[in-house]
């Protein structure tokens, strides 16, 4: 009897084995006392369930990015970033463009932050002051003699331009762009997503803490090159993306930590995430303006005023900083623009952002019940938006979670689930019934990554990793599918 590749690696998984990289846990229910990754039940579940879905998975300690095909249980290809030159890369976020069939080939946009973060050095320190800032356009090749990921553009060096956080798709009106953000130079980036990669906004950040006003000013790259002068750490306030709790005391007092880029589902709207003060500056993507500023922490109000416009930059007075803001998106359609309040206080905010001006949303509810040690972090939804889910994180020894809130006008937290130690990003499968999520393990311990059923929390599936995920993309099939990865939340 012969047996097919594909049909052996599900075989294997059945029986608790990826290849021979280690174990695999299927249908691993758990007892409310037991750790996640120390449930080694084997289920029935049908690892077929998830043909179709394919990851995309950045290894921030690895310096690697990897394709997965969790059907399978295989990585598909993976390619080392230290071959583009870089000592000591970090692979830190990633998002993708649609593909009708991506285990055959499909494009995607990777960044890479410095290792310099005291969250690094506290497992490595002689890692501090290598690596750099870069973001590339990378495309993965399924259908050749040998798959493989090959680097497009590498978009920091044609643009002259190093961010090292956040990049998101834009879908909708927002189509064809793609953006990018760093909290250390506080600036945000907007490009196309053809290979020949173009400027098409930017913007930079700045906090007056005298006057308590933001800053939002357009910057534009030199007219004779078309380039910024903005590559490695050059403009960067502060040596490192600052840690959860960094916020409050910051090496340079008119930092803003600059977060990412989210986009709203149909409108020519986004939202730029600023963590230090708690808001988020709605953009006008048709004119590339800010028209609101949402402050986004309990007991401030729904926005704070612009004050002034003179020439590319605009003034908002914000007399206030209640707590910090890591995270925040729109729902699928738009209803909702929820904002994850940590820190000091660790709760979401919930938006109306029905009305066609974001200077009429309004806060309707706060979500609540993460505790002290547990900060509310990164946040997916459904394509129904039956549910939200959004990443519990605490620092080690505590251990993070995922949580779940129906969207039945409650909001309130109905199941947490332990997936492991340093929990990220969570995404739905292509069918909406389960949902992929990645932990790292603190960078140095338990890596890997999870499948749970969306309605009830039960994990059905874990595949191993030693890359130490900080985040993943499941890649969509169209653009309808562009809107729940990495897409209209981060």
């Amino acid at each position: 009897m012969t047996m097919k590749r594909r049909d052996f690696f599900r075989s294997a998984g059945a029986a608790g084995l990826v290849g021979s990289a280690g174990l695999l846990s299927a249908g691993g229910g758990r007892a409310a006392s037991m750790k996640a990754e120390e449930s080694r039940d084997v289920g029935n579940f049908d690892m077929s369930t998830l043909d179709g879905n394919i990851c995309a998975l950045p290894g921030k300690y690895s310096g690697l990015v990897q394709v997965v095909d969790p059907a399978v249980g295989e990585t598909l290809a993976w390619l080392p970033m230290m071959l583009t030159g870089m000592d000591a890369p970090i692979p830190h976020h990633i998002c993708s463009m649609p593909s009708e069939k991506p285990r055959e080939g499909f494009d995607f946009f990777l960044t890479n932050q410095r290792p310099g973060a005291p969250y690094v050095n506290e497992n490595s320190p002689e890692w501090r002051n290598r690596g750099d800032m870069r973001m590339w356009k990378l495309r993965y090749h399924g259908k050749d003699d040998q798959n493989r990921i090959e680097v497009v553009t590498d978009i920091s060096d044609k643009l002259g331009m190093g961010l090292g956080v956040h990049t998101s798709i834009g879908v909708g009106k927002n189509k064809g762009l793609v953006s990018f953000a760093d909290g250390q130079k506080d600036i945000a980036l907007v490009t196309t997503t053809d290979d020949d990669t173009e400027v098409v906004a930017a913007f930079k950040f700045d906090y007056d803490p005298t006057g308590k006003t933001l800053n939002v000013s357009r910057i534009f790259p030199d007219s004779n090159t078309g380039k910024f002068d903005y590559q490695g750490m050059k403009g960067a306030k502060i040596t490192h993306e600052a840690l959860m709790g960094e916020e409050l005391m910051p090496a340079d007092p008119t930092s803003c930590f600059v977060d990412a880029i989210t986009w709203h589902p149909e409108e020519h709207l986004a939202s730029v995430l600023i963590r230090r003060q708690g808001l988020c500056c709605i953009l006008d993507t048709k004119n590339w303006e800010p028209i609101a500023l949402l402050a986004t922490p309990k007991g401030a109000p729904n926005n704070f005023p612009l004050i002034r416009q003179t020439g590319y930059t605009w003034q908002f007075n914000v007399p206030s900083a209640l707590s910090p803001m890591h995270e925040a998106g729109f729902s699928t359609s738009g209803k909702y623009f929820l904002a994850c309040n940590n820190v000091l206080q660790n709760n979401v905010a919930v938006y109306d952002s029905t009305n066609p001006d974001p200077r009429k949303w309004k806060k309707i509810a706060y979500i609540e019940g993460f505790g002290r040690t547990h900060l509310p972090f990164h946040m997916a939804n459904h394509a129904d938006e039956r549910a939200f889910f959004f990443t519990a994180w605490a620092r080690r020894p505590n251990r993070g979670k995922v949580v779940r809130v129906p969207n039945d006008g409650k909001w309130k937290i109905d199941y947490e689930l332990d997936i492991g130690p340093d929990p990220h990003t969570v995404e739905p499968t292509h069918d909406d019934k389960y949902m992929t999520t990645v932990y790292s393990g603190h960078q140095g311990g338990q890596s890997g990554l999870v499948v749970f059923e969306a309605d009830t929390g039960k994990i059905v599936l874990r595949q191993p990793s030693p890359n130490g995920h900080h985040d993943h993309v499941n890649i969509p099939h169209d653009w309808e599918e562009a809107k729940l990865a990495r897409s209209l939340s981060v």
